[in-house]
């Protein structure tokens, strides 16, 4: 297995799916069953297959996909950042929401009104403290979806038996048609 391949294409993947899923608009899609995630999973298989001298096995692909989502975990992440100072400088942020929140609601019990507006008024704290949840979880679920992702990618690209040799898929030259006789009247 070549690490580097393996690396490439999974920065590659990672990188995208990680971008795709910070965007405010564009994340949405991963309400569709991490939708993205799973497609970086698919797309750093498709990229090992293309460039793979030998067949890529599941195992690979499911290492594959766990690496893809590791990284874009990360990459969600340290994209969300600078979104989430932009929207509370908008007042859109988190404290703004949950005061918000609990002024509209007249039927909450007194107990949670005043356990939300505590939290409201913890300010910066709080929004790291989910931050940091939100990080550790996005590197859970990332990694899991995008190693079915990995797993998916290989069984619909990789065509080739386990320990064929050849050339990568991407350069294999196409069959030539079966050779015509002439007819024997």
């Amino acid at each position: 297995m070549n690490q580097e391949s393996l690396l490439k294409s999974a920065l590659i993947s990672g990188v995208a799916l990680g971008v795709l899923s910070a965007l405010p608009v564009i994340s949405a899609v991963n309400c569709l069953c991490c939708a993205w995630v799973i497609a970086g999973g698919v797309l750093a298989a498709y990229l090992q297959v293309k460039n793979s001298v030998t067949a890529v096995s599941l195992g690979t692909g499911v290492l594959l996909g766990l690496v893809t989502g590791i990284i874009g975990a990360v990459v969600d992440t340290l994209f969300s950042i600078p979104l989430a100072m932009a929207m509370s400088g908008m007042g859109l942020g988190f404290a703004e929401q949950l005061r918000h929140m609990v002024e509209e609601v007249p039927s909450m019990p007194p107990e949670a009104r005043e356990t939300l507006r505590s939290l409201a008024s913890g300010g910066v704290g709080v929004g790291s403290a989910l931050f940091i949840f939100s990080a550790f979880f996005k590197l859970l679920v990332y990694g899991i979806m995008a190693m079915i992702g990995g797993a998916l990618g290989v069984a619909l690209f990789e065509k080739r038996k386990p320990g064929d040799p050849g050339v990568p898929a991407a350069y294999q030259p196409p069959v030539p048609p079966p050779p015509t006789f002439p007819d024997p009247q």
